[in-house]
């Protein structure tokens, strides 16, 4: 019965997202095994907390779940502390001073086996309905923008590329040699090794610069793409970040905090004082002022997370001025990527400008899902 319950915790905390192994789950009933005979709840809590959770991050998830499965549902009962349990005074009327009173789970004497309540069934647990795996595959446009497990998992994503980047750069200096290609070289040679082909991948050492639009119809994503943004920033030679919808502001700084959490709260404070919370989008002039902002050249790349919807976008002769001015962005720069998180099936409705900034010169992606958005990233 006991070990079940640990096992239910280990599933319960792996649909939650955090990592949880076999050898984990194991050395947890080991820890149930020598502390079940403990009067102290919150001792046994703390013991399995040590054992599952590797991150700050995932200790309320923890709590959550522990509550959920060993703690007793009070159904208004009073806990009283020993003073007043043997207190000799009863009259309601008389006022008590309650002296150093001692904690429910320190005075108990009820181990913790008798603790948790009798009834449990595994299958009556609630399950997430969709697991972190497909959540990486399901359509961006489709997700919840409201459930934390997203945001969780951007991070995750951001540390994943980081590490995919970290591993390109270590083989572009290493002497390892590519079989395959070297093979595939040598055929004209009648297959003899005379060609060798080493195992160096491209890698572009440029800098790269985030223009993320935080305008209301990009606010759901723009969160998202910071946060991976965040976990990947050091697997860049040289970055810089900016958030625009009619005006731009320069977040560099605000990633380079010692956590997340600081770093979501300064770019939330510039927002506000900028007056960027669900605003609209000025293509033109977010493009220009972040033109006079930035120093371009041929070693920069320009990505951009944006719907492309300009939709205070004027034309002159059919000519949008949004585009006019990406394509002196895509001029100073060595390309301009466009992340798009929008359908391509709606590229081509009348407030969409993807087609003007194509003919700018600018490449546009569909983001399918965030493990594509990862893949993009990655890949830069």
């Amino acid at each position: 019965m006991v070990n079940e319950r640990i096992v239910a915790l280990s599933n319960q905390l792996r649909e939650e997202g955090v990592s949880v192994s076999v050898r984990s789950t194991k050395t947890a009933c080991d820890v149930w095994n020598l502390m079940k005979g403990s009067t102290d709840i919150k001792d046994m809590q703390y013991a399995l907390k040590t054992v599952y959770i590797k991150d700050t991050h995932d200790e309320q998830k923890f709590d959550d779940i522990f509550e959920e499965l060993f703690a007793e549902p009070e159904e208004g009962v009073k806990h009283t502390t020993k003073e007043e349990s043997d207190s000799p005074f009863k009259d309601p009327a008389i006022e008590q001073e309650d002296i150093m009173g001692l904690p429910d789970s320190q005075i108990s004497e009820i181990p913790i086996e008798q603790m948790i309540p009798p009834e449990f069934d595994a299958e009556n647990l609630q399950q997430n309905k969709i697991h972190e795996k497909d959540l990486l595959k399901s359509d961006i446009n489709h997700l919840n923008t409201f459930d934390e497990r997203i945001v969780d998992l951007c991070r995750k994503l951001g540390k994943k590329i980081a590490n995919s980047r970290a591993r390109r750069k270590r083989l572009m200096k290493s002497n390892n040699i590519n079989m395959p290609r070297t093979i595939r070289t040598n055929l004209k040679n009648g297959g003899k090794l005379i060609d060798i082909v080493y195992a160096k991948p491209k890698l572009n050492k440029t800098k790269h610069i985030f223009l993320n639009d935080v305008s209301g119809s990009c606010d759901w994503i723009s969160n998202w793409f910071f946060s991976i943004i965040y976990g990947c920033q050091r697997s860049f030679d040289k970055i810089s970040c900016f958030e625009f919808d009619s005006k731009v502001i320069e977040t560099t700084d605000a990633l380079k905090t010692e956590s997340y959490e600081i770093s979501y709260e300064a770019v939330t404070l510039k927002k506000l004082q900028r007056g960027m919370i669900h605003g609209q989008s000025d293509m033109a002039a977010s493009f220009k002022e972040f033109l006079a902002r930035t120093h371009l050249n041929h070693r920069t790349t320009v990505i951009i997370l944006s719907d492309c919807r300009d939709w205070q976008g004027k034309r002159e002769d059919g000519i949008l001025e949004s585009a006019v001015i990406l394509k002196e962005i895509v001029t100073k720069s060595a390309k301009v990527l466009i992340f798009n998180p929008e359908p391509e099936s709606k590229w081509d409705t009348p407030t969409s400008c993807v087609r003007d900034y194509q003919n700018a010169g600018a490449e546009v992606y569909e983001i399918k899902n965030l493990d594509h958005l990862a893949r993009l990233i990655t890949d830069l």
